[in-house]
């Protein structure tokens, strides 16, 4: 029979694609790429990669700066929207709040009935970089989430504000220079930046940030070959631990796809989380300065 946790992590897949299903009505959306002849995409790659169904699929295969050049002016996710789960084109916002809005709906679409409530889930110990750091699994997406964030250094504690997050014109200023940052110390190549490649690298980052964890990942993810053998996963004492480059490539990808979309995905990373005792360990929500379960629904 399926264990419990298998059927939470099917039912946060199913929430992934209800959230595909709800595509706006926006004017400017109708123009974005999109999943065709009805299609909800490729449960084969637990659809992180529904190139083969997409009205853009064959530019899946390039590099993105190639794509990108060649539609001046577009946004990537609006280009390629429905590509992968969490890949969705939403218009732009006037609203000031709309980043942290963002953000919590982020959490609260990830979050599966397997969540009891803060620091319920197991203790780990993340071993990245020479440093060990310990949280709390309340849900299956904090192995990837927590070290992603922390990898990127942009968790509360690392160096933003509040503040800054409550300015978009800023936060995205401070997006554009992460960007930089990371094509500076990282030089991807062009064919480093293929999108195909990067979509089908998300699940064995999972994988890797399960082991550097030292947290056993769920069955189905175990069994499907999809997932283990990029990450070079056999078992969680003979696996391979994530790299800050891996991380950095998959938060490229979303820079080349439009600062705005970097820009909300460290925004959803600074909001859900921060770092503790003097960087040993990482909290979320209500044990941060910034709570965006409080702040999100002011």
């Amino acid at each position: 029979a399926e264990s419990t946790c298998d059927q939470d992590l099917s039912i946060s897949f199913l929430q992934k694609q209800h959230l595909l299903d709800l595509r706006t009505e926006a004017p400017e959306a109708r123009e974005c790429g999109h999943l065709m002849n009805g299609s909800v995409g490729d449960p084969a790659t637990f659809y992180n990669n529904n190139c083969k169904y997409h009205s853009h699929g064959d530019e899946c295969a390039r590099p993105i700066p190639d794509v990108m050049a060649e539609h001046p002016g577009m946004d990537g996710f609006c280009y390629f929207s429905e590509v992968a789960m969490y890949i969705s084109y939403s218009p732009p916002s006037n609203d000031p709040r709309s980043l942290i809005k963002g953000a919590l709906n982020g959490v609260m679409g990830l979050r599966t009935p397997a969540y009891k409530g803060l620091n319920t889930g197991p203790l780990v110990t993340f071993h990245h970089d020479g440093k060990a750091i310990t949280s709390h699994m309340d849900s299956e997406n904090y192995v990837y989430d927590d070290l992603y964030g922390y990898s990127l250094g942009v968790l509360q504690g690392q160096g933003r504000t509040v503040e800054q997050l409550k300015d978009p014109a800023v936060w995205n200023d401070l997006a554009r220079a992460k960007c930089e940052e990371l094509q500076q110390i990282h030089q991807f190549t062009n064919d480093e930046l293929v999108l195909g490649d990067i979509l089908d690298m998300n699940l064995p980052i999972m994988a890797m940030s399960h082991c550097s964890a030292g947290w056993e990942m769920l069955p189905v993810m175990r069994a499907n070959p999809y997932v283990t053998e990029k990450a070079e996963y056999h078992s969680i004492t003979d696996c391979k631990n994530v790299t800050d480059r891996e991380y950095a490539r998959h938060h490229y990808m979303k820079c080349l796809l439009g600062i705005n979309n970097a820009a909300s995905d460290t925004a959803y990373l600074f909001a859900r989380a921060c770092l503790l005792d003097g960087g040993s360990r990482i909290g979320h929500f209500s044990e941060c300065p910034f709570d965006v379960e409080v702040e999100g629904v002011l």
